[in-house]
């Protein structure tokens, strides 16, 4: 009885973890700040409120209707999702490490309100992107608290340690990404 909920936590905290590597918290504090610089605190609560609560309407909804939705309507299966899902994270981590492009790209579009950075981009691909939607709650509320807290936490962990992380992090989501579409793909070459 012992080895069963002991080998049950140590699966949901490594799950905990690997989902904490893909929503990346901590590295979306840098793109958070820059893209809300200059909104007043109130509308800075307002879009960090509306990326936690939006990914995680997201992520609950495919988590209850995803599959039927995907075989029913889209015919697409499992090993689909898993090699495009896959694929986009690997790009998603290629564009963190090196080029930075999704947040160069949603600062030029000009839109700042805080419903928008809540929604597009940081709800949506950053915090529930594919291959969030495995687990949820425990790090989408370790989200919700970090930037609830934001500037505290920055300040602690300044500018350099974020961005670091922010790296780490990106590269387990970068072999996150291979081994979901080595998985998918394994599926079709079997």
């Amino acid at each position: 009885m012992y080895e069963i909920n002991h080998m049950d936590w140590n699966t949901l905290f490594q799950s905990m973890l690997i989902l904490f590597a893909i929503v990346n918290p901590i590295g979306s504090i840098p793109i958070f700040l820059e893209l809300a610089g200059g909104m007043a605190p109130e509308a800075r609560k307002k879009a960090f409120n509306m990326a936690v609560f939006t990914s995680a309407a997201i992520l609950f909804f495919f988590l209850a209707a995803g599959k039927w939705i995907l075989a029913s309507f889209f015919r697409i299966s499992l090993p689909d999702l898993m090699a495009a899902g896959g694929l986009l994270l690997l790009i998603i981590a290629i564009d963190h490490l090196i080029f930075g492009a999704l947040v160069r790209g949603v600062r030029s579009a000009g839109q700042r309100t805080a419903h928008h950075i809540g929604a597009v981009p940081m709800a949506c691909p950053i915090l529930a992107g594919p291959g969030a939607m495995i687990s949820i709650i425990g790090v989408l509320g370790i989200t919700w608290v970090i930037f609830r807290f934001i500037d505290v936490v920055y300040r602690l962990l300044g500018e350099a340690v974020c961005l670091v992380l922010s790296k780490i992090l990106c590269l387990f989501l970068a072999a996150i990404g291979i081994r979901l579409l080595m998985q998918g793909l394994t599926y079709y070459f079997r």
